[in-house]
């Protein structure tokens, strides 16, 4: 159960970061610009959640470091960089993570999904 529980939310964290990839083409006008819904689903869940209802402990982490590349990566974090609170909240869930042993200095939240049965999904990915 918990293993098919992992793979769903990898699965899903995957194919909105795969929807994503192409967002660098679209904001240099290569006309991608549907494939911006999955960066937007990403930080819009960064945006929108309460971080201080946020239980670490009960949290899917989802690392895509194997299937993202540096410059996929660059995207996101300049999404979430040039947004405020996609910023701040990122940089709690990071400190949160940290202090709980759950990530290494060098891996960071790149996006909230809402996973199987509601469950929290924090996705992460290593700095390049």
């Amino acid at each position: 159960m918990i293993r098919t529980k992992m793979f769903l939310g990898l699965a899903v964290a995957i194919g909105a970061l795969v929807m994503a990839s192409g967002t660098a083409d679209a904001q240099q006008g290569g006309g991608k610009a549907g494939n911006k819904q999955g960066l937007g689903q990403l930080v819009s869940g960064l945006v929108n959640v309460n971080v201080g209802a946020v239980n670490v402990q009960a949290v899917d982490l989802v690392d895509v470091s194997n299937v993202l590349n540096d410059n996929r990566v660059d995207v996101l974090r300049n999404a979430i960089q040039n947004n405020p609170v996609a910023s701040n909240n990122s940089d709690f869930l990071n400190n949160a993570l940290r202090d709980a042993n759950l990530i290494t200095d060098n891996q960071v939240v790149v996006g909230v999904l809402s996973g199987p049965a509601g469950a929290l999904q924090l996705v992460t990915a290593n700095l390049p």
